[in-house]
């Protein structure tokens, strides 16, 4: 979990590109949501650690390695997931083209025939 200055710049920045995609949205929903999203829990926003040793959906990983995105969440999953493929080196310009080319490659040898 988050210290708690980091949760409050992570909900104001999420609340300012909210707002200024769609200013009808509440700042009371955005607020909420910012919450569960940012600072509900010490893994990730939308599902448990057993949900996730229990997965047997592919899953694709490009490690987190920020405030927002820890790395030890990147390989606690990367431990928990039964069926995952990890892309370490992906974040910066240089890596563009050989994520696309990985994340195509994965959809393909996941994606069941129509």
């Amino acid at each position: 979990m988050g210290e708690p200055r980091h949760l409050d710049a992570a909900v104001k920045g999420y609340s300012e590109t909210v707002r200024g995609r769609d200013p009808s949205i509440s700042e009371e929903t955005i607020q909420s949501f910012g919450r569960n999203m940012f600072g509900a829990t010490d893994f990730v926003f939308s599902v448990t650690r057993d949900f996730v040793k229990n997965c047997r959906t592919p899953l694709f990983l490009q490690p987190g390695t920020d405030k927002a995105h820890p790395a030890k969440t990147s390989e606690e999953i990367a431990a928990l997931a039964p069926n995952l493929e990890v892309q370490k080196d992906w974040k910066a310009p240089a890596h563009l083209q050989e994520s696309i080319r990985r994340v195509h490659a994965f959809l393909e040898k996941n994606t069941p025939a129509a």
